[in-house]
C-alpha cells in the first residue's frame, strides 16, 4: 500500500488542514461547494491523548474534527475545543478558519523533528494518541506560510483513511448520508 518512506519525511503530501469554529459547518459548506464526502466526525477529548506538549511545556488537546477525501487529499477541518494558547490558535485565531496544516507521514518521528528544527522550524504541539500514532506539529510558518503536521505511520490508521478514500469516490450527496460519527 504505503511506499517506503524516505527521511527527512515520506515526500507524499496526503492532508490539508484547516482550523474551524465549527467543523460540520464547514464540512457542509464545503460539500455544498465541491461535492465531496462522507465526512468522518470524531470528538477528541483530552482523556485521548498522552505526553502533550505545547511549545516544549506539558499541555492538553482536545477538539472535533471533520475529514473527507477529495480526490487523495484527505480535507479536515479541526473545531478546538481546549482553552488557553494551542497550536491551532498561534496561526488561526479564535472563532475565525483559516488553512492550519499540511500532513505527511513519518516513520522516524524523532528524526523528522531534528531536520525540521535544523532549518529553522519549532516543534508547536507534540502528542500520542492513546493506543494510536503519535504526531507532531511544526512551526514552519517562516519557511511555508503554514504548521505541518508528522503523524507516525501505522498500518491501520493507512488502511482506515483507505478505506475513507474510497467511500468518497461513490458517495453521493443526494443519496448517502454526509456526516459518519466515528
Amino acid at each position: 500500500m504505503h511506499p517506503p518512506i524516505r527521511l527527512p519525511t515520506d515526500r507524499t503530501l496526503f492532508q490539508q488542514a484547516w482550523v474551524v469554529p465549527n467543523a460540520e459547518a464547514a464540512a457542509t459548506r464545503w460539500s455544498r461547494l465541491f461535492d465531496i464526502g462522507p465526512f468522518y466526525v470524531a470528538e477528541y477529548t483530552p482523556e485521548r491523548f498522552t505526553d502533550v506538549s505545547y511549545r516544549g511545556n506539558p499541555s492538553h488537546l482536545s477538539m472535533r474534527t471533520a475529514i473527507a477525501y477529495a480526490g487523495d487529499i484527505q480535507i479536515e477541518f479541526i473545531e478546538p475545543t481546549m482553552t488557553g494558547p494551542n497550536c491551532y490558535h498561534d496561526s488561526v485565531a479564535p472563532a475565525t478558519e483559516g488553512f492550519h496544516h499540511i500532513c505527511f507521514w513519518t516513520t522516524d518521528l524523532a528524526a523528522d523533528i531534528a531536520h525540521y528544527v535544523a532549518a529553522g522550524c519549532t516543534v508547536a504541539t507534540q502528542a500520542r494518541v492513546i493506543k494510536g500514532p503519535s504526531f507532531a506539529y511544526i512551526d514552519a510558518r517562516a519557511q511555508c506560510g503554514c504548521m505541518v503536521e508528522l503523524l507516525e505511520y501505522m498500518a491501520p490508521i493507512e488502511t482506515l483513511f483507505h478505506g475513507w478514500r474510497e467511500s468518497a469516490k461513490t458517495w453521493q450527496r443526494d443519496r448517502d448520508p454526509l456526516f459518519i460519527r466515528r
